[in-house]
C-alpha cells in the first residue's frame, strides 16, 4: 500500500489531494464496478501513478483552481476575512476584544500603530493594507506544531476552496458517471440490438450491485457539489481561521 503520509505532510493532504481525489473519485468507482478485472492491476496502477508524480500533479492541479478562484471569492466577500475582522467597522469581534488584538499588534517593531476608527473611514484602503501586514507578520508567528488549531484552520480552509474550484469539474464527472448506463444502452440498441426501448430507465434495473453502489455515491457527490460546496461554506472556514489565528494576539508574549 502506498502511505500518503510519507508523500504529502497533513496540510498538502488535507487541502489539495483530498479535494482532487474527491472529484474524480466518482468515475474510478464506476469503472471498478463496471470492469472488475481492473481491480486486480490495481496495486500495479496505483505505484506506476506515484511513480510518475500523479498524485502530486492532481494536488497541485486542485490548488491551482483553488487559487484562481479565490481573487473572486475576495472581491464577493469585500477582502481577506482576517483582514475584515480587524477591521473596526465590522461586528465579528466585539470592541473591546478588537482593542485588545489592535494594542497587541501595535506594540511590534515591524508592525506599528494601527489605525484609528477615524483614519480607517478616512483612508479605508490604507487601513485594509496595514491591516493585511500585520496579519502576514501574525501568521509568521503563529507556523507549526505550536499552534495546532490555525494549521486545522489553515487546511479546513483550502479543503474548502480548491473544492469549490473543482466544482464544475466534479458537476462534470458525476453526471457523466450517472448517464453512462443509459449511454450504453443506447449505444447497444443502436449497433447491437434490436430494443431501442432499452435506451430508458430500464438501463438501470439489471445493474450488478458493485455498479449502482457506485452510482449511488455519484448522486451524492452531485447532491454535494449542487448544495453545499458553495462560497459561503468557504467563507465560513475563512472566518473560522480569522478566529483562530487572531486569538493568538492574547496568548503571544509581547
Amino acid at each position: 500500500m502506498i502511505d500518503l503520509a510519507r508523500l504529502f505532510d497533513s496540510y498538502n493532504r488535507q487541502a489539495r489531494l483530498y479535494p482532487a481525489l474527491l472529484a474524480v473519485l466518482p468515475l474510478l468507482l464506476i469503472i471498478l464496478a463496471w470492469f472488475p478485472t481492473v481491480a486486480n492491476v490495481g496495486q500495479l496502477l496505483v505505484t506506476i501513478v506515484v511513480a510518475c508524480g500523479l498524485l502530486f500533479l492532481l494536488s497541485d492541479f486542485a490548488r491551482t483552481r483553488g487559487k484562481r478562484l479565490e481573487p473572486v471569492l475576495l472581491q464577493e466577500w469585500g477582502g481577506w476575512p482576517t483582514t475584515i475582522w480587524l477591521r473596526h467597522s465590522d461586528n465579528h469581534l466585539s470592541a473591546e476584544v478588537t482593542r485588545r488584538y489592535h494594542t497587541f499588534l501595535s506594540k511590534q517593531p515591524a508592525i506599528g500603530a494601527l489605525p484609528t476608527r477615524d483614519e480607517e473611514t478616512r483612508e479605508p484602503q490604507n487601513a485594509d493594507e496595514r491591516y493585511a501586514a500585520s496579519v502576514m507578520w501574525l501568521k509568521e508567528r503563529c507556523r507549526g506544531e505550536g499552534f495546532p488549531l490555525v494549521e486545522k484552520e489553515n487546511a479546513t480552509y483550502g479543503f474548502r476552496r480548491n473544492l469549490l474550484g473543482l466544482k464544475p469539474i466534479g458537476l462534470a464527472i458525476c453526471v457523466m458517471t450517472l448517464l453512462a448506463p443509459l449511454v450504453t444502452a443506447f449505444v447497444r440498441s443502436r449497433f447491437h440490438v434490436s430494443h431501442p426501448a432499452q435506451f430508458s430507465l430500464e438501463a438501470y434495473l439489471d445493474l450488478p450491485i458493485a455498479v449502482l453502489g457506485a452510482l449511488a455515491f455519484s448522486l451524492m457527490m452531485l447532491v454535494i457539489w449542487l448544495f453545499a460546496v458553495k462560497p459561503d461554506w468557504v467563507r465560513e472556514a475563512g472566518d473560522q481561521y480569522a478566529r483562530a489565528l487572531l486569538a493568538n494576539c492574547d496568548s503571544l508574549p509581547n
